[in-house]
C-alpha cells in the first residue's frame, strides 16, 4: 500500500520564500532598469539569467511529498524521486522535540538552501554529523539513518502516522 505524505511548509518557510522571491523580482527590475539606462544590455541579460537560474533551481529541488510504500520511502521533487529502500534503512528518529532543528546553535549549512522552500541540501549537526536535508517544517522532522550513505532529514504532514507505518515495515 502506498501512502503519500505532503511536505507542508511552515509559516516561517513561507514568509522567507515570499521575501526571497520579492527580493529577486526587485533586483531583476532594478538591475534591468539601471543597466539599460547605462546602455549595458549584456550585463542586464547576465544579471537576469543568474537571478532566474538561482530562483528556478531552488524550485526544482524542494520536496513536494514523501511516498511510503512496501519497498521503502521516496522523496519526490520536481526533477526526481529519491528512493530509500527499507533494506537500506537502519533506523528513523523524530528530530523536532520542541526545539528548532536548524537553529543557529544546532545545524550548519554546508551547501544548499536555508529557508527558501525549506532547508534543502547538506547540513552538519552535532551528534548527527553530515546529513542531507529535505525539510519544509521543522516541527514535523524525521532523520532517516541509512546503512549505506548519509542520513536524510525529511518532514511529513502526518508525523504521528509516519513512524508507526515504518516500524511495521510498510503495509505488509
Amino acid at each position: 500500500m502506498k501512502i503519500i505524505y505532503e511536505c507542508p511548509q511552515s509559516k516561517g518557510i513561507r514568509v522567507s520564500t515570499v521575501l526571497a522571491f520579492l527580493f529577486v523580482f526587485a533586483a531583476l527590475i532594478l538591475g534591468i532598469y539601471f543597466f539599460t539606462e547605462m546602455k549595458r544590455s549584456l550585463e542586464a541579460i547576465i544579471l537576469t539569467s543568474v537571478l532566474l537560474l538561482v530562483a528556478f533551481s531552488s524550485f526544482l529541488v524542494f520536496p513536494l511529498y514523501i511516498i511510503s510504500d512496501d519497498e521503502g520511502i521516496g522523496i519526490r521533487t520536481l526533477i526526481r524521486t529519491i528512493r530509500i529502500p527499507f533494506q537500506n534503512i537502519d533506523h528513523i528518529e523524530r528530530l523536532d522535540g520542541g526545539e528548532r532543528v536548524f537553529g543557529i546553535k544546532n545545524a550548519v549549512r554546508i551547501f544548499g538552501i536555508g529557508g527558501v522552500f525549506g532547508f534543502i541540501g547538506w547540513f552538519r549537526m552535532k551528534g548527527v554529523g553530515t546529513f542531507r536535508s529535505y525539510i519544509t517544517d521543522e516541527k514535523k522532522t524525521f532523520l532517516i539513518y541509512r546503512k549505506d550513505g548519509l542520513p536524510i532529514a525529511i518532514s511529513v504532514s502526518e508525523p504521528e502516522e509516519f513512524l508507526p507505518y515504518y516500524l511495521k515495515g510498510g503495509a505488509k
